[in-house]
C-alpha cells in the first residue's frame, strides 16, 4: 500500500557533453540590480530547462539573490493556493500577505534582466490534501478558474504554469470532479492565448510509481484530451515511491531503490502511456514532453531512498541523451543546505550538475569524458557521440591535452541568406562526486570550417556561399563564455556546411586525479 503523499518532505512546503563537474561555493550577498527591467513581456521558457523549485513560505523576495548564489537561471516558483476551500482567489503559498502582482515581482524582474525566468506552480502536497486549496479544486466555477489562470499568466507575463496536483487529489475519485474543471479552464486559457498572441504552456507535475502512473493521474491525463487541453509536460516526482521495496528495505529486509535506475523506469512507463494518449506523436515528441523532479540526498525512505550526486550526473547524462522536457528538483533551498549526517553535499552541487542541461530546440548535447589519472590523460569525440579522453600522466608542470571535436554539419535551406552563427560555451569540468573541478576557462580550441560543395556538377546563378571559422582559443582563456565555431553572414548563407575544431584542455600540474565531466553547448542562430 502506497502511504499518501501528503507525507512527503514536499509537503514542506547544442552539442557536446564534456566530463568534468564541481559544485560552486556560496557567493557573497548579492542586490537585485536597481533598474532591473523584464526582458519582452511573454518570452518563452526554453523548451528543455532546468528549473528547480523555489520555496519560501514568505512575501519576503528572495529569487534574484537564490538565482545568482545557485547559479539556477531558471526557477519553479512554489506555491499558488487558495486562502481556502471554496476560494477562487490564489495568494502564494495561501497567504493573505502575499497577493498576485507585487510579491516577487521585483525578484522575477531582477532574474529575467540577468538572462533567466520563472515560472508559478500551482498546488502542492499541502494544498492537495485536507482543505484542498488548490485552485480547481477550491473553486467550483470552469470559469473564474480560467479568470484566475489568466490574473496571474497577465500580471507576471508568465509563459509556463506548473500545475502541482499531488496523491490526495488523485487517488479518490470524489475528487475528480475537480480535475475535469482544471483541464476545461486549460482550455479556455489556451483557446484565449491564441486570440491574444501569448504563449501558455501547461505542465502537470504527478506522483509516480517506478512502474508507472497511478489511475489518478491517468485519468487526469485522459480527461485532458477529451478536453481537448494541450498539456505541454508531463514531470514526474521521482521520489518517496512508498512502496513494498522501501518498506523492506526499511525494515532491512530488501536492498534501496537504485534511485536513477527507478528514474529511468518510471519516466519509460509514463512514455508508454503518452504513447497511448498521444499515438500521432514521435517518440522525440514524447520524450521532449517527460520532465523529472528529484530530490537531493535522502526522502523520508532515508537510506533506502537516497539521490546521491554520483545519481545526479547518472540523470544529467540520461537526460541529455532522449532531450526531455525538463529536470528540477525539490527545493533550491534543500540544495543550498545540504543533508544531516552522512548525506552532505556542497552547497548547490546538484544545481551546478544540472544546470548545464538548459537549451533551446536548434541545440543538441552528447556526453564527453575527461579522465586525469596518473598516467596520460585522453580526449576523443567523433560524430557527436560520446568522446573518451587519453589519459595524460601529471609531471609537475601544466599540461595540454589534445584532441578533435566530433564535426557539426550546418544546413541553411531557408531560402532568404539571412546568415548564422555558431557558438559554444562549456561548463566546468567536475568529478562525479563534485570536490573536484577544472575550470571551463581551460577548455580552449582551434575551430575549423568549410563549404560542403553540392553532389551534381550544376549552373549555379550566384557565388558560392562562405563559411568563417571562429577565433582560436587558448586554455585559461577559453570556452567559459559563448565562443563562435563558425558563421556565415547574410547574403551567403544558404548551403551545407562542415565546422569542427581542434579541442585543448588545460590541464593544471596540481589537477586531482580522476575523472570529471562537463557540457559543451552549439547554439546555432
Amino acid at each position: 500500500m502506497k502511504t499518501p503523499l501528503s507525507q512527503r518532505l514536499r509537503a514542506l512546503g547544442a552539442v557536446t557533453l564534456l566530463a568534468c563537474t564541481l559544485g560552486a561555493a556560496t557567493g557573497a550577498v548579492l542586490a537585485a540590480p536597481a533598474q532591473a527591467a523584464a526582458t519582452a513581456p511573454g518570452t518563452p521558457i526554453p523548451p528543455h530547462v532546468f528549473a528547480p523549485y523555489f520555496y519560501s513560505n514568505s512575501p519576503t523576495d528572495t529569487l534574484y539573490q537564490a538565482s545568482q548564489d545557485s547559479g539556477a537561471k531558471y526557477l519553479t516558483l512554489a506555491f499558488l493556493q487558495t486562502l481556502k476551500h471554496g476560494d477562487c482567489t490564489v495568494y502564494w503559498n495561501g497567504r493573505a500577505d502575499s497577493p498576485i502582482g507585487s510579491t516577487y515581482a521585483a525578484g522575477i524582474a531582477a532574474i529575467r534582466a540577468a538572462g533567466g525566468d520563472v515560472y508559478p506552480s500551482f498546488g502542492g502536497s499541502a494544498a492537495t490534501s485536507g482543505s484542498l486549496t488548490e485552485l480547481a479544486d477550491s473553486c467550483q466555477d470552469v470559469n473564474a478558474i480560467a479568470d484566475e489562470f489568466k490574473r496571474v499568466i497577465t500580471a507576471y507575463n508568465f509563459t509556463r504554469i506548473d500545475l502541482d496536483i499531488e496523491e490526495e487529489s488523485l487517488a479518490n475519485p470524489v475528487n475528480w470532479p475537480g480535475i475535469d474543471r482544471r483541464n476545461k479552464a486549460i482550455k479556455i486559457v489556451q483557446d484565449w492565448a491564441k486570440a491574444t498572441g501569448r504563449t501558455v504552456e501547461f505542465v502537470y507535475t504527478q506522483p509516480t510509481f517506478t512502474d508507472g502512473l497511478n489511475n489518478g493521474s491517468m485519468f487526469l491525463l485522459q480527461n485532458a484530451v477529451n478536453n481537448g487541453a494541450r498539456i505541454d509536460g508531463v514531470h514526474l516526482m521521482t521520489f518517496n515511491y512508498y512502496d513494498d521495496v522501501s518498506d523492506a528495505c526499511k525494515a532491512k529486509t530488501g536492498p534501496a531503490h537504485d534511485m536513477a535506475a527507478e528514474t529511468f523506469k518510471a519516466t519509460q512507463a509514463t512514455y508508454d502511456i503518452l504513447h497511448g494518449l498521444y499515438p500521432q506523436k514521435t517518440p522525440a515528441q514524447l520524450w521532449g514532453m517527460i520532465g523529472v523532479i528529484v530530490m537531493p540526498g535522502p526522502s523520508d525512505f532515508g537510506d533506502c531512498e537516497t539521490f546521491t550526486t554520483q545519481d545526479a550526473v547518472k540523470v544529467l547524462n540520461w537526460a541529455i541523451q532522449k532531450n526531455i522536457h525538463g529536470i528540477s528538483f525539490w527545493s533550491l533551498q534543500r540544495d543550498q543546505r545540504g543533508a544531516a549526517r552522512t548525506y552532505t553535499w556542497k552547497p548547490y552541487q546538484y544545481t551546478q550538475t544540472f544546470a548545464p542541461f538548459t537549451h533551446g530546440d536548434n541545440s543538441a548535447q552528447t556526453a564527453i569524458t575527461a579522465t586525469v589519472t596518473g598516467g596520460p590523460l585522453s580526449l576523443a569525440v567523433g560524430d557527436m557521440s560520446p568522446v573518451a579522453l587519453p589519459a595524460v600522466a601529471l609531471n609537475g608542470q601544466d599540461q595540454v591535452a589534445t584532441g578533435p571535436l566530433g564535426h557539426v554539419t550546418v544546413v541553411d535551406s531557408r531560402g532568404t541568406n539571412a546568415g548564422w552563427s555558431l557558438t559554444g560555451q562549456v561548463s566546468d569540468f567536475r568529478s562525479p562526486a563534485g570536490n573536484q573541478t577544472i575550470a571551463a576557462a581551460n577548455l580552449g580550441w582551434a575551430p575549423t570550417a568549410g563549404l560542403v560543395p553540392g553532389r551534381m556538377n550544376l549552373v549555379r546563378t550566384t557565388n558560392d556561399s562562405v563559411v568563417t571559422a571562429g577565433p582560436a582559443k587558448v586554455p585559461g582563456s577559453g570556452l567559459s563564455t559563448p565562443q563562435a565555431l563558425c558563421s556565415s553572414a547574410a547574403g551567403a548563407s544558404t548551403g551545407t556546411f562542415d565546422c569542427g575544431a581542434t579541442l585543448n584542455l588545460g590541464v593544471p600540474y596540481n589537477a586531482a586525479l580522476g575523472t570529471y565531466t562537463g557540457v559543451l553547448t552549439l547554439t546555432l542562430v
